[in-house]
């Protein structure tokens, strides 16, 4: 009896260290599936203080959402967004419903880098990053969540600096800081279309300098939008619109001035803007300039 339990014993713990394995073996994203909590670090209180400060500007309630998901999620990385599918080079950083439009929302998204864009007909729209973020033994990106301070930094500096200054004015402090601060880099390199990178590194495209130049201006009061169009070449381009106090929108593109190192391409007109910015034929630019209350 006894021999014959020890013997039962003996194989259910072979049965169970053997499905333990088996289940080890064929679910490895367990932990990914389960992650920790981001709002039980110790950093997170820090870093959602900081981005709610820095989206506080943002008029529409998408946008700002948008853009505080994937800057904590550039911090948090799978912790943040409960990405609890087996998807474990991917964290999620922001789902919309199909039918709302996208456009700038993925310009948020790519803070990060590039995105990957998966629908999966259920009627939403999911933005995930393309390679996962990688975090440290704290749970953080230690780079993005250096960047993301230094960016903070960087915008109480320039919102003190700008006080009282008409519009015109304080667009062209914010500009030439980043013309001195960054240099345009490179379409092949992936990284470059983020704006933490672009911080980091001090290199960026297109993307990156309309993401910063609209995180810095609408943080110091400017009503700041963009547009990403085809160019008459075939490239995808963006650059930043913002509003005069008579209404009027002027065209601000950093990074065309930071290449050609002077003011070209400030505060043109929506007409000149369309000369200089010359569109592919019979494609429609997408245009998104939010007005912000004064």
């Amino acid at each position: 009896m006894n021999k014959n339990l020890n013997q039962y014993l003996l194989r259910f713990v072979a049965v169970v260290t053997c499905a333990s394995t088996m289940l080890t073996t064929v679910t490895p994203y367990t932990a990914y599936a389960n992650p920790v909590n981001a709002s039980d670090n110790v950093y997170y209180t820090e870093v959602s203080g900081i981005v709610t400060d820095l989206t506080a500007n943002f008029k529409d309630e998408k946008e700002r959402d948008c853009c505080y998901s994937a800057m904590m999620t550039g911090v948090f990385g799978e912790h943040f967004n409960n990405w609890d599918y087996n998807r474990a080079n991917n964290d999620l950083i922001y789902v919309i419903d199909a039918n709302e439009p996208n456009l700038l929302l993925s310009e948020f998204a790519a803070i990060n880098g590039r995105v990957k864009y998966v629908d999966f007909k259920t009627g939403k729209h999911y933005y995930c990053s393309l390679t996962k973020i990688p975090l440290n033994e704290d749970g953080i990106n230690e780079q993005n969540y250096a960047c993301l301070k230094s960016v903070y930094q960087a915008a109480v500096t320039l919102k003190a600096q700008t006080e009282g200054m008409n519009v015109t004015d304080k667009a062209k402090v914010i500009h030439d800081y980043m013309v001195a601060r960054y240099t345009p880099g490179s379409e092949q390199d992936l990284n470059a279309h983020s704006a933490f990178y672009m911080e980091a590194t001090g290199q960026g495209i297109c993307s990156a300098y309309m993401v910063m130049f609209l995180l810095l201006g609408r943080y110091c009061g400017l009503d700041v939008g963009s547009v990403e169009y085809w160019t008459s070449s075939g490239i995808l381009h963006t650059f930043d619109t913002v509003m005069l106090e008579n209404g009027e929108t002027r065209c601000i593109d950093v990074m065309w001035d930071d290449i050609e190192n002077g003011y070209a391409y400030f505060m043109e007109t929506e007409s000149a803007n369309l000369i200089s910015h010359p569109r592919m034929e019979g494609m429609a630019a997408g245009r998104y300039a939010i007005k912000l209350s004064k």
